[in-house]
């Protein structure tokens, strides 16, 4: 059975490590309007599933890579999760207190392209994922499916996904 107090004591333990990985994907630039960083960022996610042992292939598209990543659990269901890597042009640059691809923390908030849509999301998951491994296996499979161009209205992702129904 899960002990739910200790899954809140990892991720209160564990934050700074995991504001830490979210800095580092959120100084990776991944604009899709722009293409600019997106293969590069799409190496990073999956990097990081990687390193939580999911099976990741990064799959090219006539836009941006998508990863998907799996990785078994107890019981035969499973949890899709969808994210995306890309992020909206930081432009206008002087509205920016900082730059906006080096993350900084001021008045207890992380702000940076991407902290909120999307990267934080996808982090905060990475995050109760590895809550959850520390108390053992995951209780369900778990899938991503994380691509790089929501913010240009994901042209690709519907052929990617009828190209990999399986």
């Amino acid at each position: 059975m899960t002990d739910y107090k200790s899954i809140d004591r990892y991720l209160e333990n564990r934050l700074d490590q995991s504001l830490a990985e979210l800095g580092r994907l959120v100084a990776q630039p991944s604009i899709s309007a722009q293409k600019i960083g997106l293969h590069e960022c799409a190496a990073l996610v999956g990097e990081m599933l990687k390193a939580r042992g999911f099976n990741v292939q990064v799959h090219p598209t006539a836009g941006s890579p998508v990863v998907f990543a799996e990785r078994k659990g107890k019981s035969d269901k499973t949890l899709l999760i969808y994210n995306h890597y890309d992020v909206q042009p930081p432009e206008p640059l002087e509205l920016w207190e900082t730059p906006p691809f080096e993350p900084s923390i001021r008045g207890g908030r992380m702000y940076g392209r991407g902290v909120s849509d999307d990267k934080g999301h996808f982090v905060s998951r990475l995050h109760a994922i590895d809550a959850l491994l520390a108390e053992g296996e995951l209780p369900c499979g778990v899938k991503f499916i994380v691509e790089g161009e929501e913010e240009t209205a994901s042209a690709n992702l519907a052929k990617f996904i009828h190209e990999h129904t399986e």
